[in-house]
Formats: structure tokens, sequence, C-alpha cells
């Protein structure tokens, strides 16, 4: 795993702080699953994106299949 710096205002740090090991790790699983989510939807805006400027340049389903059937 790595680190990572959040900055948080003063009540929430100390709260942070103040808060139980098992507090903390749950809410440490939370965040990790938000950063994921962040990733993958950033991956999917990527594809999106790619498709997009494929179709713009004349690349069509049909197309595209015919060139990953293309056993030669």
């Amino acid at each position: 795993m790595e680190r990572i710096v959040l900055e948080v205002d003063g009540a929430l740090a100390r709260a942070w702080r103040n808060s139980s090991a098992a507090i903390r790790s749950r809410y440490e699983n939370k965040i990790t699953a938000i950063l994921r989510e962040l990733k993958e939807a950033e991956f999917d805006n990527l594809l999106d994106k790619a498709g997009k400027i494929a179709e713009a340049n004349g690349l069509t389903e049909e197309k595209l299949n015919e060139i990953l059937n293309d056993k030669d």
C-alpha cells in the first residue's frame, strides 16, 4: 500500500486522530473503495473518448469486427 495525504479542516483532523483504530480502518476501507470507483470512472471515460475518436475516423463496429476476425 502507498500512503497519500488528504487535507481536511482542523475539526476533521482532530476527530480522525481521536478515533479508534477500528473506526479509522473502516473509514480507510470506505475511502479506498471511493478512490477505486474514481479510477474506474476515469478508465471508462478514456474508453469512451477512444471510441469517439475511432468513430470520427471512420471505424465502425462492422469494420472493427472484420479486423478482429481477419486470419491473416
